[in-house]
């Protein structure tokens, strides 16, 4: 994969700015690129559409437009993994807007439980949320504890999708108010030793299970079955038993690596049954899945916290306009790093601008859309 990136990329070099043959090299290196993409990929015997043909287009587009800037300061023999898969997810990052987000999660409370079109859409709609950069981040919280507040946020919506009411408001707050009332709740339970520990018990048997799961190989279970058929298994009632473990395991070895948030959500789910938890532990469990009868303006969100989620959710793209010659220093990740507490020489050696060039940038922007930041925030 990598090695075909590269000479696509040469490819795409070697022709003149403006011809046929570059723009059809491009969209050959594109359509390269989206192949290894985690969302907007058909179901099976099913063609794209709707909502998800509309968002895989528009990254194309986007993609594109990002490349045919940038691709000539590209070194084909330097490019890793890491740099063309950025390429990919950045893209998907600006198409990504809080409308799709809602159009997503309104396709998946369209379709019936149960049934694989249902499957789809929510692991589309989880997959989205993860790539979209939408999700609350203020700083203060270790990792531990924000990606416990965002698993446990994302296997709640994966599982009460309909919960969500459109005529309440907008998806991306039903989300965001949902996660900043569970890192608040995480924060707690790991601040009280007993619960603590008890969740250290969760974390560890699902960590054990995952590798576990991990180590399975589809070898492992063939073997096994061919031992059962020799009668090299004396017990053979066990020995079934133990080759249906295995295929339970092994299909969960795959599906790890599609649905990794579903499988995660659904190992500390078994991890959490097989301790005895403690009543306090449980009961909070429960009150968690009841919270959204909370009103939203119960909950005192920070000043600060409000503008960074305003910035980071972009819901009118006012903050997409970047500095010449660098579409990745855009006025959002620029403003997303300061207020998480980075330093002008920080973010200068980030997008390798000069601190001067990013500082004016960032001042005189800030003055033009400083109005519309606090009109939005006080509504």
């Amino acid at each position: 994969m990598k090695e075909q990136i590269r000479q696509l990329v040469c490819q795409v070099q070697s022709y003149p700015r403006d011809t046929q043959e570059r723009q059809q090299a491009l969209g050959t290196l594109v359509k390269q690129i989206l192949r290894s993409r985690k969302i907007c990929r058909p179901s099976k015997g099913q063609p794209l559409s709707g909502i998800y043909r509309d968002i895989l287009e528009a990254v194309q587009k986007q993609l594109t437009q990002d490349l045919e800037q940038t691709i000539d300061r590209y070194s084909p023999q330097f490019i890793s993994d890491r740099e063309w898969t950025s390429w990919r997810d950045m893209a998907f990052k600006k198409v990504i807007d809080n409308y799709r987000l809602e159009q997503l999660a309104l396709e998946a409370q369209g379709q019936k439980t149960h049934t694989k079109e249902r499957l789809y859409a929510l692991t589309e709609l989880i997959n989205a949320l993860q790539i979209s950069g939408k999700l609350y981040h203020p700083p203060g919280f270790s990792i531990d504890v924000y990606q416990d507040a965002v698993i446990r946020t994302l296997g709640f919506v994966f599982q009460n999708i309909n919960v969500y009411n459109p005529d309440k408001g907008k998806f991306m707050k039903w989300v965001n108010f949902r996660l900043y009332v569970m890192l608040q709740e995480v924060r707690k339970e790991l601040n009280e030793p007993f619960l603590q520990s008890q969740y250290n018990k969760v974390f560890r048997t699902q960590s054990d299970l995952k590798r576990l799961i991990k180590k399975t190989k589809t070898e492992t279970v063939l073997l096994w079955f061919q031992l059962i058929l020799k009668g090299r298994i004396t017990v053979i009632d066990q020995g079934w038993q133990v080759f249906y473990i295995l295929i339970v395991l092994l299909k969960l070895s795959q599906l790890l690596t599609k649905k990794p948030i579903y499988v995660n959500t659904l190992l500390f789910e078994m991890a959490q049954a097989s301790l005895p938890l403690s009543s306090t532990l449980s009961g909070l469990n429960k009150k968690s899945i009841t919270i959204e009868n909370i009103p939203q303006s119960e909950i005192d969100i920070p000043l600060s916290e409000k503008v960074r989620q305003y910035i980071n959710e972009d819901p009118d793209r006012l903050f997409q306009k970047h500095i010449r010659n660098h579409p990745e220093a855009t006025f959002q990740t620029i403003a997303l790093a300061y207020l998480d507490g980075k330093k002008w020489k920080e973010i200068s050696k980030l997008f390798g601008i000069s601190v001067p060039t990013l500082s004016h940038f960032y001042q005189r922007y800030l003055k033009e859309v400083a109005p519309k930041i606090k009109k939005s925030i006080q509504e």
